[in-house]
């Protein structure tokens, strides 16, 4: 018994160690590796213990990348080791609390959220609505109903959450991101469910998707969503689809605002940010984390345009949010000849781009 005693009391030890260790220690790591959709060969210094750091290694590069060190990296030292070791990356990002931009302001490039709200206005009349969706949504949006044989129901069963967390929430969570699905237990859940309700789509009598939702300050929070056991098969037949569609006809009819369609990766090209801007969402930061994503440019105009032609991100200025574009080919050099580039990322929410060609950085509205 003293033993397991001990044993614990050391994992107890080990534990605080740990935890105390964080708020002064962050995880480092630096990799090179292959571009996605480019040959071009591209080292980064990652620092934060964050899941953006997962999300952006695994979105960036071709397969995985060659590890070239990992260690810990003590945060008042991150400074120095960004500015005087320019040559050891092309690019460093830095996830880090907030109350450290003091010490980086004027030493990075640019700075964004992990995450960014997308909210969708819902007041005025119905076809007032339809005309900020997008054109391919318009078209899904006519005769809905009748196209695809769906409609929906509100729910405040206690049962049925039980269903929509199993059947539906957890499938399409862990398929969809795997080892990066960060999931709430259901009890978690619960208690946005025992102050909201489930918009579930049917078809011919079957739940095919659900919605847990609740109403907050007048706007409609489509808080989680699920598909039926995961399938895709029901969301290429419009079943998640329907969750946008008959979410947004709801709040129309309740008098409500918006739909708070809730967060996003911080990527132009992101699926899920695509879906909700073309819905009509309008992009605003997240608080949700209390971080800052710094990006410092510390390779060639080049290989920089080649980054961020494939992860356009979301940089948040002193004058709004700014869209950051790559150009990799010197003939997307003129405000002109980018604008096809632009028109496919242009959204309400965003002032101007940023656009990195390899002669140099050109700003565009």
């Amino acid at each position: 018994m003293k033993i397991i005693k001990n044993m614990s009391s050391a994992r107890t030890i080990k534990h605080v160690l740990a935890h105390q260790a964080a708020k002064y220690f962050l995880r480092a790591i630096l990799v090179e590796g292959n571009l996605k959709n480019s040959n071009q060969r591209f080292r980064s210094l990652f620092i934060g213990n964050s899941q953006f750091v997962k999300y952006l290694l695994k979105r960036m590069y071709q397969g995985q990348p060659d590890i070239l060190k990992r260690w810990r990296v003590w945060i008042p030292s991150i400074k120095k080791l960004v500015i005087h070791n320019s040559a050891a990356a092309d690019l460093c990002v830095a996830v880090l609390p907030r109350k450290l931009e003091k010490t980086f302001k004027g030493h990075y490039t640019y700075k964004g959220t992990e995450l960014v709200q997308q909210v969708i206005p819902t007041t005025g009349e119905w076809e007032d609505i339809r005309k900020k969706f997008s054109s391919k949504k318009r078209r899904i949006a006519n005769h809905f109903e009748e196209k695809f044989g769906l409609g929906y129901r509100i729910s405040t069963d206690d049962k049925d959450f039980r269903f929509f967390y199993t059947h539906m929430f957890l499938p399409l969570l862990t398929k969809r991101y795997g080892e990066l699905a960060e999931i709430e237990s259901l009890e978690e859940m619960r208690e946005f469910f025992q102050k909201g309700f489930l918009l579930f789509v049917t078809k011919d009598g079957q739940d095919l998707a659900g919605n847990l939702c609740l109403v907050e300050d007048n706007v409609l929070m489509l808080r989680r969503a699920g598909v039926l056991d995961g399938d895709e098969s029901y969301v290429e037949a419009g079943a998640q689809t329907a969750l946008y569609y008959f979410g947004l006809k709801y709040a129309n009819e309740q008098g409500l605002h918006a739909a708070d369609a809730m967060m996003s990766a911080s990527f132009l090209n992101d699926g899920v940010y695509v879906t909700k801007k073309e819905w009509g969402a309008v992009v605003s930061p997240s608080d949700d984390f209390n971080t800052w994503v710094y990006l410092f440019n510390l390779g060639s105009a080049d290989k920089l345009a080649q980054f961020y032609d494939q992860n356009p991100f979301i940089a948040q200025t002193d004058s709004g949010l700014k869209g950051l574009l790559g150009a990799p080919t010197d003939a997307s050099s003129t405000p002109e000849a980018l604008e096809p580039l632009l028109r496919q990322y242009r959204s309400e929410g965003l002032t101007s781009f940023i656009v990195h060609t390899p002669a140099g950085i050109i700003e565009v509205s």
